[in-house]
């Protein structure tokens, strides 16, 4: 049986609505994605020649430490860029278990506390942006006033929010969204790589199927090409297809940061040996 995570213990913790886009890309881009240290691993979700790429647009809601802080409880959103099935490199200088973890190498966000504490306690990239959000609509904004990144979406005639056991095709996601993240101290530079937790509480989560089209202005990840996604339309739900968009609500749970020499996921709950 694979142990709890004593890392959970003290944890930062909230509910958030989340709205997902699962890209295919090339591999041979997403790679490129990814600092020295970490690589690809095999993968059943994209056909191949191709690797997920997930975006997230957050809605985050009553985040607060599992302790007694001076902080107060912060409600923001934030807009992540995440890389599934990413592994530690034989040649990484951190020693640990190889993965699969999932590496964000951007993140945006509308609260500076938040945006401090991410960097400085679990090293993740984060920057500030500006969020323009309504209820069709996604918008990001650099801190300068340009426009990074618009995500419109509909919802399929009659469809609502169920428990995400009856979307079958969202079996992949969850496992992916299951890996420990991975990210690089101090303050998202590196050289070391440090992971964490970022449990969802699934028996408490919903799903809806959404259509999405996303405009992207700015290559906000080198390599991460501005255009439109996908080209023409709009993409599918999750109700036909685990490539589907979806908007998530959930309770969820950031663990501590903890070294890569520790494993508490089994392999089933993050997607390997399917």
């Amino acid at each position: 049986m694979t142990p709890a995570n004593p890392f959970a213990a003290i944890n930062l913790n909230g509910t958030g609505t989340m709205r997902g886009v699962t890209l295919a890309l090339p591999t041979s881009r997403v790679r490129e994605f990814l600092p020295a240290g970490l690589g690809l691993g095999p993968q059943q979700v994209t056909p191949p020649g191709t690797h997920p790429v997930i975006l997230f647009f957050n809605d985050l809601f009553r985040a607060q430490m599992s302790v007694p802080t001076l902080l107060p409880n912060l409600t923001y959103h934030e807009h992540s860029f995440g890389i599934p099935y990413s592994y530690l490199s034989p040649g990484s200088i951190t020693p640990g278990v190889p993965g699969p973890y999932y590496f964000m190498p951007r993140l945006f966000l509308d609260s500076f506390l938040a945006t401090m504490g991410g960097m400085g306690l679990w090293g993740f990239p984060k920057r500030i942006a500006s969020f323009t959000v309504s209820a069709d609509r996604y918008t990001v904004t650099s801190s300068a006033g340009q426009r990074i990144m618009s995500l419109q979406w509909d919802t399929p005639a009659g469809e609502d929010y169920r428990p995400i056991r009856e979307f079958p095709e969202f079996e992949p996601i969850r496992q992916m969204l299951n890996q420990p993240l991975i990210s690089m101290v101090p303050y998202s530079v590196g050289p070391f790589f440090v992971l964490s937790d970022f449990d969802k509480i699934w028996e408490f989560a919903t799903l809806r199927p959404l259509h999405t089209s996303l405009e992207v202005d700015l290559e906000f990840v080198p390599g991460f090409q501005a255009g439109r996604y996908p080209q023409a339309d709009f993409s599918r739900g999750i109700d036909s297809s685990v490539l589907g968009s979806y908007e998530l609500r959930t309770p969820w749970r950031l663990s501590l940061p903890y070294p890569p020499l520790f494993s508490f996921k089994d392999a089933k709950q993050v997607g390997v040996g399917r």
